[in-house]
């Protein structure tokens, strides 16, 4: 389920080095491994799918950028909300909400509140996860079959098929999730999801790709107890590694809209990262 948290964070600031393209239909952020990074020798790929605030923030723009440069591949970040994603001055409101204390709160809470369900309404009645799945797969599908097509006409008998890393923060792992494990050949090959929402436990049931979690022990939209049960769940199947890393006193959108001047939040931001560079470095 969403959470207050699901909409709250820092926007973090810098200079994101890659480029807007239309791709399959949807609006994508396209960013390659910088020209002195190690690159792949084959044609692999991330595809990230974006918390509520959307493929266009800093935050998860400068994300891909680092993923590029240390994996050596390209990155695909598309915009699944087709252009409804939360706006970033939510999170002030939303912030508000919780800071107003005494008599004066008793006044503005119900403004801001009124306020932030003017977008939070519309942004889950649109964006509601099994709404934008079938975007997600359409969207997949057809990156498989470029890649595919690509390596084809390359004609290398030596050189590794190319394969499709999912990563889902927030909003995006139920994505993530589901195209793990709905079909007999999923569409990706490895899978990596940072402080989940929208999704219950037994939605990883069944995960048949490598497949990682990030979260903290005191996230709101997955209870710690939810945690050990998802833990308990993929340690039960046999048959494809998986991990479940829990960062002690991490909130909700540690991974992406962490407090960069917070030391703390800082080193909860890149160990996140870190696992999911150490995962794909290995399953993708």
């Amino acid at each position: 389920m969403s959470c207050p948290d699901c909409f709250r964070g820092h926007d973090h600031v810098g200079t994101p080095t890659g480029t807007e393209t239309e791709l399959h239909g949807l609006r994508t952020y396209v960013t390659e491994p910088p020209p002195d990074a190690s690159r792949r020798p084959d044609s692999s790929v991330i595809v990230i799918i974006s918390d509520a605030f959307g493929w266009s923030t800093v935050n998860l723009r400068m994300l891909a950028d680092s993923y590029a440069r240390r994996l050596g591949c390209r990155v695909y970040l598309p915009d699944f909300m087709d252009g409804t994603a939360m706006p970033a001055w939510v999170k002030i409101i939303i912030d508000r909400i919780i800071a107003e204390r005494g008599l004066w709160a008793w006044i503005m809470k119900p403004i801001l509140v009124l306020q932030a369900a003017r977008f939070i309404i519309p942004f889950s009645s649109r964006n509601h996860p099994p709404k934008r799945y079938g975007l997600i797969q359409q969207f997949i599908a057809a990156l498989r079959a470029d890649l595919m097509a690509t390596a084809t006409q390359a004609n290398s008998k030596t050189q590794a098929q190319p394969r499709i890393g999912a990563i889902g923060f927030c909003w995006g792992a139920y994505g993530v999730t589901h195209l793990s494990s709905e079909s007999s050949k999923p569409l990706v090959d490895a899978a990596y999801v940072a402080h989940p929402s929208e999704v219950k436990v037994e939605d990883f049931a069944g995960i048949k790709v490598p497949f990682s979690m990030v979260i903290g022990d005191v996230d709101f939209a997955m209870k710690i107890e939810q945690v050990r049960e998802v833990d308990k769940l993929l340690g039960e199947n046999k048959g494809v590694e998986t991990e479940v890393t829990i960062i002690p006193n991490a909130r909700h959108g540690f991974a992406v809209r962490g407090n960069p001047n917070d030391q703390g939040e800082k080193e909860m931001a890149d160990q996140a990262e870190d696992a999911a560079v150490r995962w794909f470095a290995k399953h993708l």
